[in-house]
């Protein structure tokens, strides 16, 4: 058995799983353990009724006898692979699960979390908090002109500008859907995460794209508002909607939001 265990151990001992088998082979063995000692003592118990009520002959009752000492070894070994076996199935169960539920959270072109783990997020807050919405303008004409491949780039690179930016712990980063990406910032002031969005459009502006001979560049405008706790995501997104599309009346490549009404870009 414990030749066994040995072997198993040098046979699992590759990859990045490793203490996650061994984990798993440490509750099998507990598992095999109790259930080997449960069998011995209802064996036991049988036997001293046998020999106490001489109920069978000597000879088999030394037959029976042996037999009882032997079956909690072979139910040990047996029970540990059964149990080893079903823990490992377990596991993997548990790390798919895990994995397909990440995997719906977040945007497969951005790789930031989407609308739906941006909603959980917001409405998991703790504090009042800042709404921002990102928009890149005339994205349109950019999947016209050059195509999709490079309207893909954009998306990336923008995702990229935003996390780079917002980058703290407190900071929720998604894709809200097509070209526009939101923004949750928790223990921050309203200038300060101005200032950051006003960084990301700076950013953005002098990010350069190429398709073949052509080159082009993209601007971005943003809304922002206030999302006090308590505040439902429908509302604090309308009026950080609001104020996006104050900005692309105003002419985009702007951040507007409340307070904010006569900011300009530099």
């Amino acid at each position: 058995m414990f030749g066994f265990l040995t072997k198993l151990k040098v046979m699992t001992a590759t990859g990045a799983d490793t203490l996650t088998r061994s984990r798993v082979a440490c509750n099998a063995f507990r598992g095999a353990l109790c259930f080997s000692l449960s069998l011995t003592l209802a064996q036991v118990s049988i036997c001293l009724i046998v020999y106490r009520f001489d109920l069978l002959p000597p000879d088999p009752a030394h037959f029976l006898f042996c037999i009882s000492w032997m079956t909690p070894l072979l139910a040990l070994f047996g029970a540990f692979i059964v149990y080893y076996r079903a823990g490992l199935r377990i596991h993997g169960l548990r790390v798919t699960n895990k994995a397909l539920d990440e995997m719906s959270r977040i945007d497969p072109l951005s790789k930031l979390l989407n609308r739906r783990a941006f909603l959980d997020a917001f409405a998991k807050r703790k504090e009042d908090s800042i709404l921002i919405v990102f928009d890149i303008d005339f994205f349109k004409q950019v999947n016209d002109r050059h195509g999709h491949a490079a309207g893909d780039e954009v998306i990336e690179t923008v995702a990229g500008v935003i996390c780079r930016v917002f980058h703290r712990a407190t900071d929720v980063v998604c894709r809200l859907g097509g070209e526009e990406f939101g923004v949750l910032s928790q223990a921050s002031r309203l200038e300060e995460d101005y200032h950051r969005a006003e960084r990301v459009r700076a950013e953005t502006i002098r990010c350069e794209f190429s398709t073949g001979e052509q080159s082009f560049f993209v601007t971005l405008s943003g809304g922002m508002a206030h999302a006090a706790l308590g505040v439902e995501f429908e509302a604090a997104f309308k009026q950080a909607d609001m104020a996006l599309y104050a900005a692309k009346q105003r002419g985009r490549n702007l951040i507007l939001g409340p307070g904010l009404g006569d900011a300009c870009r530099p």
